[in-house]
């Protein structure tokens, strides 16, 4: 008999003993069991900017966990070691249970504790379990995602989840060509976090140069503002995987950031994997104060007072290190 895994827009149907796309997902006797649930491959302290999420907690820390897995077969995949099946092993990285994972972080507690550098959708029921018992000790949770959701997966995720960054990959024509997806899956779960109460939701496309072009990524741009996305950061590509294109330059990326800034109502726009770090600067979307000053996953002065522009008390969207401050 066939079980539907419905942890992921692929709704994967698994017959006895078989595993889904992300090769962690198995039937187990008439139940989807993740093999390697709680094997924890990653354990890091790392600045919240480096998710990248810019308008969540700034200059704050979090605890990053990954497990192995992942959903897509993505060719340029910057952390194929730990998330592309060929690499799997059931055996990998260590045992790390929720109730110790806990006792890890209040030993050294960080503001948020993040689910990032694989895919954790595809483990999501360890993430759950971990924000059972964090969340109500004050911990926020950070999903870092490729946001293919599942209806279920994202009502089970949308209470416990205080900070999205979702990578959006390019047009549909991309994603089934060189991911394995849909976009219009991914842009559905987006339209549904951003509508959501007290989330923050960022956006994060990586640009390959030679690949997508500027009028494909301003497309995709005025698609993300049609669904209320209100950060988006745009990476530079660097070679990885089995995608060996030359590095996107710096110029293509600024030029393309110039373009997005001028015709897409997306009000907090930046740059990223590049050496100019003026495309990481917080600046009031209403009158262009210079909010939060940034170099690589540091920040400098941040004048963001209960939330708001300290010059025309525009609320920033976000939620920012201060007791009066509230997602917006």
């Amino acid at each position: 008999m066939k079980i539907v895994c419905d942890l992921c827009a692929h709704r994967c149907e698994l017959s006895d003993g078989a595993r889904g796309r992300c090769g962690v997902r198995e039937n187990r006797g008439g139940v989807v069991v993740t093999v390697n649930y709680g094997r924890v491959i990653a354990l890091a302290v790392d600045p919240i900017e480096k998710k990248p999420l810019y308008h969540f907690l700034p200059g704050t820390a979090t605890l990053s966990v990954a497990l192995h897995g992942c959903n897509f077969t993505c060719s340029f995949c910057q952390n194929h070691e730990i998330s592309q099946k060929e690499t799997f092993s059931a055996t990998a990285g260590y045992p790390l249970p929720p109730a110790e994972l806990a006792r890890q972080w209040e030993a050294r507690p960080t503001p948020s504790v993040s689910f990032t550098y694989s895919e954790p959708l595809v483990w999501q029921d360890y993430l759950l379990d971990v924000a059972a018992i964090l969340r109500p000790k004050g911990a926020r949770i950070v999903m870092v995602t490729n946001g293919f959701f599942s209806d279920e997966a994202l009502d089970r995720l949308l209470p416990v989840v205080d900070a999205f960054n979702i990578d959006v990959k390019g047009d549909d024509r991309f994603y089934r060509e060189r991911c394995g997806g849909r976009l219009d899956l991914v842009l559905r779960g987006i339209e549904r976090i951003a509508a959501a109460s007290g989330k923050v939701l960022e956006a994060t496309t990586l640009v390959i140069e030679g690949v997508h072009t500027a009028d494909e990524i301003v497309a995709l741009g005025k698609q993300l503002a049609e669904l209320g996305v209100q950060v988006w950061h745009l990476s530079a590509y660097h070679p990885a995987y089995r995608l060996s294109l030359p590095a996107t330059s710096e110029r293509f990326l600024l030029d393309i950031c110039d373009r997005v800034r001028a015709e897409v109502l997306i009000p907090y726009v930046y740059t990223g994997n590049i050496r100019s770090s003026e495309g990481d600067h917080t600046r009031c979307a209403a009158c262009d104060l210079l909010l939060i000053t940034r170099r690589g996953f540091s920040i400098g002065d941040n004048l963001i007072r209960a939330g708001c522009c300290p010059s025309c008390h525009r609320p920033v969207y976000g939620l920012f290190d201060d007791p009066e401050s509230k997602p917006k």
